[in-house]
């Protein structure tokens, strides 16, 4: 993993492609479908991150106690990340917009797009990858059908993910579990508005 800085800030790849992929599908959504689309997204990730940064003080309540900066320089770690995308996850249930899966979608290509960028890993397979999802995602916004488009492009990262040995990665079962949760709430929304 590649770390970089900005000043006195260090960060990890990921984190680069993380940020990288909230701003362009916060972009993305706002340019291609309007400003409320735009909103309800930039909530969610404010809500993610919020609950991701300062979930140290509920895992590690007594740490925080005597070193109450900790919550400024440290975050909850994998409890933490799961704790904020299940926040984040709720509150794209009740406000979200109707264009959950292409968000979703985004997201992880441009995740997966700038991370290889930024570790400098970059291989025929990632780049072959990123083709076949750019095609999928042009496929669900003119042709529709985001279910089915959504769930080959994650089976496919996930076969990638495999050939990369990575499979049993926290990023393939947050694919997994993300991606359930995305397809849930979608359906559940649909048949609570017939």
């Amino acid at each position: 993993m590649q770390w970089y800085s900005i000043g006195a800030f260090t960060f990890p790849s990921s984190w680069g492609g993380l940020a990288a992929a909230f701003v362009v599908t916060g972009l993305f959504l706002w340019l291609y479908y309007g400003k409320s689309n735009g909103e309800w997204f930039g909530n969610s990730v404010f809500w993610f991150i919020v609950t991701w940064k300062f979930s140290v003080i509920l895992f590690d309540f007594s740490g925080f106690l005597q070193q109450p900066l900790t919550a400024l320089y440290f975050n909850g770690g994998s409890k933490g990340f799961w704790l904020g995308m299940t926040v984040a996850l709720v509150y794209i249930y009740f406000k979200g917009g109707q264009q959950v899966i292409s968000a979703w979608l985004l997201v992880v290509l441009v995740y997966e797009g700038a991370s290889e960028f930024l570790a400098d890993s970059g291989s025929v397979l990632s780049a072959v990858n990123s083709l076949i999802g750019f095609s999928l995602f042009y496929l669900l916004l003119k042709k529709g059908k985001e279910e089915i488009w959504l769930s080959i492009f994650i089976v496919i990262q996930l076969l990638v993910n495999f050939l990369q040995g990575s499979i049993a990665s926290a990023e393939s079962t947050a694919y997994i579990v993300v991606t359930i949760a995305v397809l849930s709430i979608s359906r559940l929304r649909r048949d609570f508005h017939e």
